[in-house]
C-alpha cells in the first residue's frame, strides 16, 4: 500500500474540490488516498466533510496564514505517522505546504495546476511562485494543453504532462427530473433557462453573460457565490436573474437549466462544463483554457473570451430546441472521453514516476 496525502485548501466544493474527491475515489491499488483539507481556524472544511461522507479517510489542516510553517510541520507529522509515501498539492498554498512538509518528512511531491486565475496583483505573484515551486516536485500535472505549455516554460526540473480531468458515470436528467428541479425553482415548463455555475469572481466572466443576456426571453440561474455577489445583482437589475448561493448539489441547477453558460477569461478544464456534458447539456463558453478542445466538433459552441455580443448570438441561437438537440448528443459522447478512469490511471503513472529510484536521484 501506497498513502498519498492529498492537500488542498478552500471553504467551498468548487471544481478543484470535485476533482479531488473524484480522483481519491478512483485511484487504483497500490495508492490509498487521504483527502488533507487546509482551512482557517474554527471554520468548517466542505471537503474533509465530503471525503469522509463518500467513506474516504480526511484529516483537516488548520492554516492561519499564507505561508505558514506550523501547518506544514504538521503536515510533515502526519505524513511520518501514516506512512506518506507522497504528496499531492492541488493549489498555490497547498503546494508550498507540501514542498516544506516534503523536506521535513523526506517524501517527495507532486502537484496539479487546475488553473490561474490572475485576478488581482497579489493573486499574480502567488501564481508565479508557484509555477517557480514546481521545480522542486517530482512531477507536474496541467488539466489543460494550454496551462501546459505556460507551466513548461517555468518548470525545467520536473516533468511537466497534461491530464485532463475525469468524472465517474453519470445517470442521465429524466424528463421528472427536469419538471420537478424547474417547479422547485419556480420555472415554467416552457421558460428558456441559461445558468452559470461557478465561484462568482471576477475571472468568471459573470459580468459577461449579464450583458449578453440583455434582450434575450430568458431565466438567469447563477449558481455559487463569491466577492463579486453584491456587484452583479446589481448589475442584473432589469434581467430575470436569480442568484441561487452556493450548492453543494447542483444537479437539479443542471436539471432545469436547457443551456450552461461558461463565460470565463481565464480557464483550465472546468468540471462544471463535464458534469455539463455527462448530462447532455448545452454549453456555451470562452475559448479558454482546454474548453475549444473539450467542445470541439460540436459538443458545444465557443465563443471569444470578453466578447458579450458573440455570446449573445450563441444563446439566441440555443433558444430553438431543434438546434439544442444535436448538440446534446455530441456532448454525451464527448464525455465518455472524460471518464474518471482514464484521469485515474494517468495519476497512477505520474506517481509512478515520481516514486522511482531514478527520479528521486535528479
Amino acid at each position: 500500500m501506497i498513502p498519498v496525502l492529498h492537500l488542498r485548501q478552500g471553504s467551498a466544493l468548487y471544481g478543484a474540490d470535485r476533482a479531488v474527491l473524484a480522483l481519491s475515489a478512483s485511484m487504483p491499488p497500490p495508492y490509498v488516498p487521504i483527502v488533507g483539507a487546509i482551512t482557517r481556524p474554527g471554520t468548517p472544511h466542505p471537503l474533509a466533510e465530503e471525503a469522509r461522507r463518500r467513506g474516504l479517510a480526511a484529516v483537516r489542516f488548520d492554516s492561519a496564514s499564507r505561508f505558514d510553517l506550523g501547518c506544514a510541520r504538521a503536515v510533515a507529522r502526519l505524513s511520518i505517522e501514516q506512512g506518506v509515501r507522497l504528496l499531492h498539492a492541488h493549489d498555490f498554498k497547498a503546494l508550498f505546504i507540501a514542498v516544506v512538509a516534503g523536506i521535513l518528512a523526506r517524501v517527495p511531491v507532486v502537484v496539479t495546476f487546475h488553473g490561474e486565475t490572475r485576478s488581482t496583483v497579489p493573486v499574480r505573484v502567488y501564481e508565479l511562485v508557484a509555477r517557480l515551486l514546481g521545480n522542486f516536485t517530482r512531477g507536474v500535472a496541467a488539466v489543460s494543453r494550454a496551462l501546459e505549455r505556460k507551466l513548461k516554460r517555468w518548470v525545467r526540473v520536473a516533468p511537466v504532462a497534461f491530464v485532463p480531468n475525469g468524472l465517474p458515470p453519470a445517470a442521465p436528467i429524466s424528463m421528472a427530473e427536469r419538471k420537478a428541479a424547474r417547479a422547485s425553482l419556480g420555472l415554467e415548463d416552457g421558460a428558456y433557462v441559461i445558468a452559470a455555475l461557478g465561484r462568482l469572481a471576477p475571472e468568471k466572466g459573470h459580468r459577461i453573460l449579464l450583458k449578453a443576456a440583455q434582450g434575450l426571453p430568458a431565466t438567469l440561474l447563477i449558481a455559487g457565490d463569491g466577492p463579486l455577489r453584491d456587484t452583479l445583482a446589481a448589475a442584473a437589475q432589469g434581467l430575470d436573474a436569480r442568484f441561487l448561493g452556493y450548492r453543494e448539489d447542483v444537479r437539479s441547477v443542471f436539471a432545469a437549466a436547457d443551456v450552461i453558460a461558461l463565460p470565463s477569461l481565464t480557464e483550465g478544464l472546468p468540471l462544471v462544463a463535464l458534469e455539463a456534458l455527462a448530462l447532455g447539456r448545452c454549453v456555451v463558453a470562452s475559448a479558454v483554457g482546454e474548453l475549444p478542445e473539450l467542445l470541439a466538433d460540436g459538443a458545444g459552441i465557443v465563443v471569444p473570451p470578453g466578447d458579450a455580443q458573440a455570446l449573445s448570438d450563441a444563446l439566441a441561437r440555443l433558444r430553438d430546441p431543434a438546434v439544442r438537440a444535436p448538440l446534446a448528443a455530441r456532448a454525451l459522447l464527448r464525455a465518455r472521453a472524460y471518464e474518471v478512469a482514464a484521469m485515474a490511471g494517468a495519476y497512477a503513472s505520474l506517481y509512478g514516476r515520481a516514486l522511482s529510484p531514478s527520479s528521486s536521484s535528479r
